[in-house]
């Protein structure tokens, strides 16, 4: 695995290629309570939101920066109307053809995926011409490993695909209890992230490490709304375990919907 800070400083991905032959395996197909709990809420509450915003005379684009394989998008593609389209950007090649055989394996239609950097400021240049009201996400934490000088753009290009009409939603691991949930999440991806420390869960700085350079940030709940310059209630990713309900995360959007 090449040894990398997060997935934004190695620009081609490539450490990205080497987890995608484990991602859906530890994430989409996961066994864990946790992970199959988390991910499938997440799909519920983003489904809600897109259905709450979208009008029947209106066109529309879910954008997924950060896509992975896939999940996000095919998982929506199956809750919203036949009409949504639907384009998934990431940074990693091996990932993006993933998607693409999917895709074809599915014959998923009115969808679309490429390898793209989305903290690039010209991302409007890929919509040139598309005048769908766009609906832009980035689930399941992939904000924690984006470079810090580089979080403000990817916000900002989020926010502003979306404009007044639209929406942004980040889904964002911030469970209650870092002690707690951390482990929790990110144990069972330990074949995806290869190693887990005696020092991996920084409770100081609330983020997961380890010694081959894969980093994840968690955030506050105050520093998500400052990213998104939004007000709008974090809306709680709560999973049951034990009869016992817990928040590993939260999803935020640039509004309230």
């Amino acid at each position: 695995m090449l040894v990398v800070r997060n997935m934004w400083d190695d620009v081609d991905g490539k450490a990205w290629n080497d987890m995608s032959s484990q991602y859906d395996d530890n994430v989409e197909n996961s066994s864990d309570p946790v992970i199959s709990g988390y991910i499938s809420e997440e799909i519920r509450i983003a489904g809600e939101l897109c259905k709450k915003i979208m009008k029947p005379d209106e066109k529309y684009t879910v954008i997924d920066m950060g896509s992975g394989t896939g999940r996000v998008l095919f998982s929506l593609q199956k809750i919203l109307d036949n009409s949504v389209s639907y384009c998934g950007l990431d940074v990693s090649k091996s990932m993006i053809r993933m998607s693409k055989n999917k895709q074809s394996e599915m014959s998923a239609k009115n969808i679309s995926f490429q390898k793209y950097d989305a903290t690039n400021p010209a991302i409007d240049d890929l919509f040139d011409g598309d005048n769908s009201v766009k609906i832009v996400m980035c689930m399941y934490n992939t904000v924690g490993v984006i470079d810090a000088t580089l979080r403000r753009q990817f916000f900002d290009n989020m926010t502003r695909l979306a404009g007044k009409d639209g929406l942004a939603l980040v889904s964002a691991f911030n469970g209650d209890d870092f002690t707690f949930a951390a482990p929790m999440m990110y144990v069972p991806m330990k074949a995806m992230v290869q190693q887990i420390d005696e020092d991996s869960f920084d409770e100081k700085k609330l983020a997961f490490k380890n010694g081959l350079g894969y980093y994840s940030q968690w955030f506050t709940q105050n520093q998500m709304v400052q990213l998104l310059h939004s007000a709008a209630e974090p809306i709680p990713i709560n999973v049951t375990l034990n009869n016992n309900t817990h928040t590993f995360g939260h999803i935020f959007s640039n509004h309230t919907v």
